[in-house]
């Protein structure tokens, strides 16, 4: 920010016009952050633990963008599993979200403990809509929005976590 003592300062003529010529070219409507419901522990049903690791870490010692991405499909898939109820015999299902819209709202760093709440938004005969919640102990710290394959989970699986507004 551009200041003095009694507060911000008007940019520049020249560096606006600067800064304008680099600015990016309008995609549409930005996402909307999270509503407050998102950041509470009750919004979501079930709850899958992790732990964050040294090579989860960037250079600015915070979980890096990829580490995160990958406990929310850990979330999914520790759903998927207890859903299912393979007991850990045979195969995995083969079902990650596809698509991810993340919000980050806090820090998560290591070390550290951390749980991903999930819970269903909508289902249908193809695809699911998973809300997510990263939470250490009470606080959250960042939300997902998620598109995954329908699979095997069954409408009791699912309306066991599904979101009721």
């Amino acid at each position: 920010m551009l200041a003095n003592s009694s507060g911000p300062l008007q940019l520049p003529e020249e560096l606006i016009a600067d800064l304008t010529e680099l600015q990016l070219p309008d995609t549409g409507p930005s996402a909307a952050r999270p509503g407050p419901q998102r950041l509470q522990r009750d919004h979501y049903s079930y709850w899958a633990p992790l732990r964050s690791r040294i090579g989860d870490v960037d250079s600015n010692q915070h979980v890096n963008f990829v580490a995160l991405a990958t406990w929310y499909d850990e979330a999914v898939a520790a759903f998927t599993l207890h859903s299912i109820g393979t007991g850990g015999a045979g195969p995995v299902p083969d079902l990650p979200p596809q698509s991810y819209e993340i919000h980050y709202l806090g820090e998560v760093t290591y070390p550290g403990d951390y749980e991903i709440g999930l819970a269903v938004r909508t289902a249908d005969a193809d695809s699911v809509h998973y809300e997510m919640g990263i939470f250490r102990n009470d606080t959250c710290l960042g939300v997902a929005n998620a598109v995954g394959p329908r699979g095997d989970l069954t409408d009791e699986a699912l309306k066991a976590v599904q979101v009721v507004d």
